[in-house]
């Protein structure tokens, strides 16, 4: 549960929201692509505007989240072990 108590050693805890947005940004891929070709299909004459264009968008935004998130945890470990004396 989320604390409303903003300790400083619980300021320098790893974050989880880059990969929380990531794992909705991958739902949104997946909707999208099954929408596409399942519902939207060629199949009774429907396209759906920029299907590949949107599902590859969303799955490289998926992967810059992540890397991007595992980035930042990196360096908050580093100075809280910094600040801690640990290094």
């Amino acid at each position: 549960m989320a604390s409303e108590n903003h300790e400083p050693e619980n300021e320098l805890l790893p974050v989880t929201w880059p990969f929380r947005a990531a794992g909705t940004v991958m739902i949104f891929a997946t909707v999208w692509f099954c929408m596409g070709w399942a519902i939207l299909g060629q199949d009774n004459g429907h396209t759906l505007a920029g299907h590949m264009t949107v599902f590859w968008i969303a799955i490289y935004t998926t992967i810059v989240l992540v890397v991007a998130g595992g980035i930042y945890n990196f360096l908050r470990e580093r100075k809280r072990r910094r600040l801690l004396g640990l290094q």
